[in-house]
C-alpha cells in the first residue's frame, strides 16, 4: 500500500457528563446512546442496541452545526453532553472537548509538540480518546499516555511510553487507543519489553506489563467475553490473543502469519466466541472455545476478502460488512463467501440500528445503506465535506446525532425520514 495514503487512513480503525452549574446541551445521550471509545461502546463499530436511526424511504439529513478543527485523525468519543477528539493547533497536539449540542469548544489540553506529517500524511494525533467515569485517556502520536478530567480538562497523570517503558514508534506514530476493563486501563504500547500494559485508571500506577507479541503497530485492544471468560483481545501483528485484564495473564493465543505487518485494525469479536482478525492481504476467522477448563483457539477460515483497508468490519444478523479496497462487501460469516459488493471508493463505516453509515475518505460523502445480505440498498447520500480533504476518520453516533470530522472540520447531522 502506498505510503502517501496509509497514515491518512489509520484512524478509520483507531480514533461527558453534565456540566455542573454550566451550559447543558439539548443533545444529551440517552438510553445508552453514547460512543465512549474507538469504534463505539463495545469497540466493534456498532452503536448500542438502544440507538435509533430513522431513515425510511425518503431520508433527509439536517446539518445541526459545523465548526473548524485542527489537523488530526482522531475519531470522536462522547460521554453525556460532551465530545472529545484530538487535533493539532499548528504548534502542539491537543485533546479538545466540545459540546455535542452546539459544537462549542469547552476546553483544550496540550499533549505535547505537534506530530508532523510525513510521507504524504498530515499533522496531528491519530489515537482516539477513551472516556470512562468522567476521565478521558489519550495516547499522543509521540507516545504520551495521559489522563484528564472530562469536566475541566485538568491533567490527572501521564506516562512517556517510550522514555519510561521502551515502547517503539510505529512508522506513522502512535495510534492505539486504550480500553478500560476490570478496573484496569489496558494499553497496547508495543516494544520489546512492555508490549501490553495495565494501569490503574485513577492514579496512573502501572499494575502489570507483558510481552505476548513481538512487534508494534496501530491496533487497539478490545473487551470481550469468550468461552465464558471476561478478557481483553489483542491483535499483536504476529498473533491474536486474549488476556486477563486484571493481571495480563495469557488466556489463549493464535498465530496470524503476518509478523512483518504493522497491525492496523482491532480484532472484531462477535457471535459465539468468534474473532475476526484482518491484515493487508487477507482476513482470518478464529473460534475461541473452552475445553477442560482452558481456552483454545482454532482457525475457521482464511479469505482474501475484507482486506487492504483500515475501516472496521461490523457483524449483523450472520453477516460481515466491511471494506475491501474501494468496495463495501457483505460476507457470510459462516464460510466467508461474498454475498454482494458495491463500489463506493475507499472510506470507513459503522453500524447503527441495522443501517451502515459510510463516510468516503476523499469524496466527502456520507451514505446510509441497509445492512442486509440481499443486496446493497442505499437510502441516503449527502455531501458533508469538501471533496479532496482527508476524511479518513470514521463516523460517531451519539445523542441521536451523527458526528463526522476530517482534517479541517467537525459536523453534526440529524437524520429524519418516513
Amino acid at each position: 500500500m502506498r505510503n502517501t495514503t496509509r497514515r491518512e487512513a489509520l484512524t478509520a480503525f483507531f480514533a461527558f457528563a453534565t456540566c455542573a452549574g454550566g451550559f447543558v446541551s439539548s443533545a444529551r445521550a440517552a438510553g445508552g446512546d453514547e460512543w465512549p471509545r474507538l469504534w463505539g461502546p463495545a469497540g466493534n463499530g456498532q452503536a448500542s442496541a438502544a440507538a435509533r436511526l430513522k431513515v425510511g424511504v425518503s431520508g433527509k439529513a439536517r446539518e445541526v452545526w459545523r465548526r473548524p478543527i485542527g489537523s488530526g485523525f482522531s475519531a470522536i468519543s462522547t460521554e453525556g453532553a460532551r465530545g472529545f477528539t484530538g487535533a493539532s493547533d499548528g504548534t502542539n497536539d491537543t485533546l479538545v472537548a466540545f459540546d455535542i449540542g452546539s459544537g462549542r469548544e469547552l476546553w483544550r489540553a496540550t499533549l505535547g509538540p505537534a506530530y508532523r506529517g510525513h510521507d504524504g500524511s498530515k499533522d496531528g494525533p491519530i489515537s482516539t480518546p477513551t472516556v470512562d467515569g468522567g476521565r478521558v485517556f489519550m495516547v499522543s502520536a509521540h507516545g504520551l499516555l495521559a489522563a484528564f478530567d472530562g469536566a475541566s480538562g485538568r491533567g490527572l497523570w501521564k506516562h512517556d511510553l517510550k522514555g519510561e517503558y521502551g515502547a517503539v514508534d510505529p512508522f506513522y506514530g502512535f495510534a492505539t487507543s486504550p480500553v478500560v476493563a476490570e478496573g484496569r486501563l489496558v494499553v497496547q504500547a508495543g516494544g520489546p519489553r512492555h508490549n501490553l500494559m495495565g494501569f490503574d485508571p485513577a492514579t496512573g500506577e502501572k499494575v502489570w506489563s507483558v510481552k505476548h507479541s513481538e512487534t508494534q503497530g496501530y491496533a487497539s485492544p478490545v473487551k470481550a467475553r469468550l468461552g465464558g471468560v471476561d478478557q481483553v483481545v489483542v491483535n499483536g501483528n504476529d498473533n491474536v490473543y486474549g488476556v486477563d485484564p486484571k493481571d495480563g495473564r495469557l488466556l489463549w493465543t493464535h498465530p496470524t502469519g503476518w509478523a512483518r505487518e504493522e497491525a492496523t485494525r482491532s480484532p472484531l469479536v462477535f457471535g459465539d466466541g468468534r474473532v475476526l482478525v484482518q491484515g493487508y492481504e487477507s482476513s482470518k476467522l478464529i473460534a475461541v472455545e473452552a475445553s477442560a477448563g482452558k481456552l483454545a483457539a482454532r482457525e475457521v477460515w482464511v479469505s482474501p476478502r475484507l482486506r487492504g483497508t483500515y475501516s472496521p468490519t461490523v457483524f449483523h444478523d450472520g453477516h460481515l460488512y466491511g471494506f475491501s479496497a474501494g468496495y463495501v462487501l457483505c460476507v457470510d460469516a459462516v464460510g466467508g463467501e461474498v454475498r454482494w459488493r458495491q463500489k463506493t471508493y475507499t472510506g470507513s463505516l459503522i453500524l447503527v440500528d441495522g443501517s451502515l453509515l459510510i463516510l468516503g475518505d476523499t469524496s466527502g460523502d456520507l451514505r446510509i445503506a441497509d445492512a442486509r445480505p440481499e443486496g446493497y440498498n442505499e437510502r441516503l447520500k449527502v455531501p458533508v465535506f469538501n471533496a479532496g480533504a482527508a476524511s479518513s476518520t470514521g463516523p460517531t453516533f451519539a445523542g441521536g446525532r451523527i458526528l463526522v470530522r476530517n482534517v479541517e472540520e467537525i459536523v453534526a447531522l440529524e437524520i429524519s425520514g418516513s
